[in-house]
């Protein structure tokens, strides 16, 4: 019974705080195991179900709001499962908040009220994800405002748990050390002398060998990794799995058991594993499919594909993986299957209208579109779309220029098609569907040629990974930002490769285990925060802008550093 546990006195009667409405529930739990919950109620049902004991109601009340969380509730969430020690909605909450900080504190009006001791808890956070980390800065400003008499003196406090180091020089210079809290403020001088330092050496290094855990540049942890395998490198395929953490901008090789080697394939990422789709060795052309579990990181092998795929393009929607096209060592196919992951089962769908091997695949709208490749004959521009609802597959207009071994992305609600082969030369060239209009445009050029690469979304830029440029194969990486229509150089891969695949692994709980931090230490490349590098591309495909920095100011040399930290120190700031 939900009231045996309960002390009482001797008194027989037992009086309860609790309303007719939340009684009710609490009846109609204790018999059907269900009960009506609103956001209105659910306060009174929840202090009810506590004094009553009734555990497992409670637990039901807290998965109705994990699955109620959203921007304007999560503070408050937050700190009804610290105080009520519910690990699972802490993690959720923990997890959501993390995440989306910076689009929350937009909206909720709680994150005024947080104390200072709340707050630091917040931005010293290593989990919190957060891209560019004057972002944060200007947080902490904006919560000083809302009462600043009492606040203001807190700021010390506040920059002391930033990392400042990740900051651009200039930026840094200009925004934060010249900020009216801050340059008149005798305590902040330590903290903007030692970081100005630091600055100004990782500037003028480029690369330098720095303890991971230096408070100023230790970077926060992704939530999302680029995990990039196989693929076809100095004559051979190769099994080596890189994984991308994006906020220190470095790859790290993957150690995992040994598994044969495989290119031309495809990958998919499922919740906790990743799914490796046919492909080739330089022998055998496979239809066999592996798992490798993010956790144990052990491979595993699940049902073969109906036929054998190298060339393959894979797509994921709506619980459903895909394959398509391909080469099965003698034709190119326009066949097309799906696996059932209930039934570890691979079934076939409707063939599409054209052969297409070296294509390249994504979803949209709950259709999987699949453009360019190569039928055997010639490089493909064409398009089409795969609708599960009537398994048809509709031709679309076709692209711009002929593409195999393109990359192909879904991105802001349009379809992109990157670089490929068009039958004379590698392309660096890109453009852009639009469904609604039904037309390609084209965008800015990426800086390397490149076919056979590896395409991926990570925190709201677009990858391009690796490749072959027409005259070998590269470790090259850029990104794609389409509210700027830029280009970026990060980071090179450990390996030069082509035909690989890359998928993206998301939460915490897989990210922790494969982070660059988890390194003894890290060569530190400044440029993490994606602040556009000197070359900037406009939307005149192929032209290039006069080299220019984000921030047009003098340069910093050593001389002006240190005038600049003599007037610093001795409250002269200009």
């Amino acid at each position: 019974m939900a009231f045996t546990n309960m002390q009482h006195s001797e008194n027989p009667f037992l009086q309860l705080d609790i309303g007719c409405d939340a009684l009710e529930s609490l009846l109609d739990y204790t018999y059907t195991r269900e009960c009506t919950l609103t956001l209105d109620n659910i306060n009174r049902i929840i202090d009810a179900a506590k004094l009553c004991q009734m555990t497992s109601l409670f637990q039901y009340c807290c998965e109705y709001l994990m699955n109620n969380l959203n921007d304007e509730n999560i503070f408050h969430l937050y700190n009804f499962a610290k105080i009520h020690s519910n690990s699972k909605l802490l993690y959720v909450t923990y997890e959501y908040l993390m995440r989306n900080f910076i689009k929350i504190i937009k909206i909720n009006k709680s994150f005024f009220e947080l104390s200072i001791e709340q707050l630091i808890e917040l931005i010293s956070n290593d989990d919190l994800n957060i891209r560019n980390e004057e972002n944060l800065f200007d947080a902490c400003i904006k919560w000083i405002d809302y009462d600043i008499e009492k606040r203001k003196s807190f700021i010390t406090q506040l920059i002391h748990n930033l990392r400042l180091g990740l900051v651009p020089i200039q930026l840094f210079i200009t925004k934060i050390k010249q900020h009216s809290y801050i340059k008149d403020n005798d305590e902040c001088k330590p903290i903007i002398g030692e970081t100005l330092r630091l600055l100004y050496k990782l500037d003028n290094d480029g690369l330098m060998d720095t303890d991971i855990d230096c408070p100023f540049i230790r970077p926060r942890h992704a939530h999302e990794m680029i995990f990039a395998y196989g693929g076809w490198s100095g004559g051979n395929a190769t099994s080596m799995l890189e994984a991308y953490d994006i906020r220190a901008d470095k790859w790290t090789v993957v150690s995992t058991d040994q598994v044969p080697p495989r290119a031309y394939h495809g990958c998919i990422t499922v919740v906790n594993k990743m799914y490796v789709i046919g492909g080739f060795d330089g022998i055998e052309y496979f239809n066999s499919c592996r798992t490798f579990h993010l956790i144990d990181r052990i491979w595993n092998e699940i049902a073969p594909m109906n036929e054998r795929r190298c060339y393959v393009s894979v797509a994921y929607l709506n619980g459903l993986l895909y394959a398509m096209g391909g080469f099965n060592g003698h034709v190119r196919q326009n066949t097309a299957e799906k696996y059932l992951f209930e039934t570890n089962q691979w079934s076939t769908i409707c063939p599409m209208h054209v052969q297409r091997s070296d294509a390249s695949a994504c979803t949209l709208n709950d259709l999987v579109y699949i453009c360019g490749g190569f039928d055997g004959q010639e490089c493909l521009q064409t398009a089409e779309y795969y609708n599960p609802i009537t398994n048809q597959w509709t031709m679309i207009q076709p692209m711009r220029s002929r593409r195999s071994g393109v990359g192909v992305i879904a991105y802001h609600g349009s379809v992109y098609a990157i670089g490929g082969f068009n039958g004379t030369s590698r392309l660096n060239t890109g453009e852009r569907y639009n469904p609604t209009m039904n037309t390609w445009r084209p965008i800015t050029d990426m800086f390397h040629p490149r076919s056979n690469f590896a395409i991926e979304i990570l925190d709201d830029l677009m990858f391009t990974i690796g490749g072959f440029n027409g005259l070998t194969t590269i470790s090259n990486v850029e990104c794609y930002d389409d509210t700027t229509d830029e280009w970026y150089d990060i980071a090179d891969m450990n390996l030069f490769r082509s035909a690989l695949s890359a998928c993206v692994v998301d939460g915490l709980t897989y990210t922790k285990i494969f982070l660059y931090s988890n390194e003894t230490s890290i060569v530190h490349n400044h440029s993490t925060t994606f602040t556009p590098l000197p070359v900037i591309r406009t939307t005149n495909v192929g032209q290039r802008t006069t080299p220019s920095l984000t921030v047009r100011l003098p340069p910093i040399t050593l001389t002006s550093l240190n005038q600049s930290l003599r007037n610093f120190t001795h409250g002269g700031i200009q």
